[in-house]
């Protein structure tokens, strides 16, 4: 690959895009980073010409993609700065990272935006790595910008392997979102459940090893049915019995967690009625069985204020 280009930022993605770039033949020429030790690993697994602790007007100057990888709260800060810096950014193909923010940071004078858009992998980055992993490969990124830059973009995602989806510029923030449900709340729905686990006397730190199977298995049924088809359980078999002992024992141990019962009950009565499993006398029959329980929190924190 001819282009030059210039990383900046070299967090979790930043570092598995520059590794994994870089296996594929990318020329990854120029990395900066605050961390001086982040750069110095890297260094020795690139072919550079050189690198530095802060972006470089140098660096910009002898690119041809640069691309920003920072967090999404010091994008705007230093898209501002690169801008002040009042370089030739004409032919210079940028493209951020961010799941938030679109390409609406380069909305300065000195960038065009025809060259200027946001990639963003749809993964997650645990932690900080000088080993390629192939995070990137196999992926969706989901991409939105100048036309120039996207042709750029979907040409980098060909080459890991990967796919993309088009994210309308002012849907962005909704697109980052489901990607928050799908990852993050994963993790807050298994701390849910070692919560409650330890309430039976269950340590916490087994949680995931007891749930494994169900998890994977369930992640595989999705895979071959569908998400609808693979609901299965207490709300898809409108056993309100049982549903109702649950929500009175949360209620009782762990009243903190009704709020989180009663609103993904919710959601499950949905999926259920479009699986047909349900029909809506069901429907109404458990919505009005969850109400109950959040009239009844709504109360005692109207109580506790008062």
């Amino acid at each position: 690959m001819k282009e030059k280009i210039y990383i900046i930022g070299l967090g979790k993605a930043g570092s598995a895009l520059a590794l994994e770039l870089n296996d594929l033949g990318y020329n990854i020429s120029f990395i900066s980073d605050r961390h001086s030790e982040r750069l110095k690993k890297l260094e020795k697994k690139l072919s550079l010409i050189s690198s530095s602790e802060k972006p470089e007007s140098d660096f910009i100057k002898n690119s041809d993609i640069i691309l920003i990888c920072v967090q999404d709260r010091y994008i705007k800060e230093l898209v501002k700065e690169i801008n002040e810096m009042n370089l030739d950014l004409r032919n210079k193909c940028f493209l951020h990272i961010s799941g938030s923010e679109s390409s609406d940071v380069f909305d300065f004078n000195n960038f065009q935006k025809e060259n200027a858009a946001s990639m963003h992998p749809i993964q997650t980055f645990s932690k900080f790595s000088e080993t390629n992993h192939k995070l990137l490969t196999n992926i969706y990124f989901g991409i939105e910008g100048g036309k120039s830059a996207i042709k750029i973009s979907k040409k980098i995602i060909e080459n890991l392997n990967s796919k993309y989806i088009l994210i309308p510029k002012e849907k962005k923030n909704l697109y980052h979102s489901a990607c928050v449900i799908s990852s993050n709340f994963l993790v807050t729905l298994l701390n849910i459940s070692s919560e409650v686990l330890s309430n039976i006397g269950i340590e916490k730190s087994k949680t995931f090893e007891i749930f494994e199977p169900i998890i994977m298995n369930t992640l595989h049924n999705i895979s071959d049915e569908g998400l609808i088809n693979s609901l299965t359980g207490p709300f898809e078999r409108n056993d309100i019995e049982t549903i109702s002992n649950h929500l009175n024992s949360i209620n009782s141990e762990l009243p903190s967690l009704i709020p989180f019962y009663t609103l993904l009950g919710m959601e499950t009565v949905k999926v259920a009625f479009k699986k047909e499993s349900l029909n809506m006398k069901n429907v109404i029959s458990l919505l009005d069985l969850m109400n109950e329980y959040i009239k009844s929190e709504s109360e005692i924190y109207n109580k506790t204020i008062n």
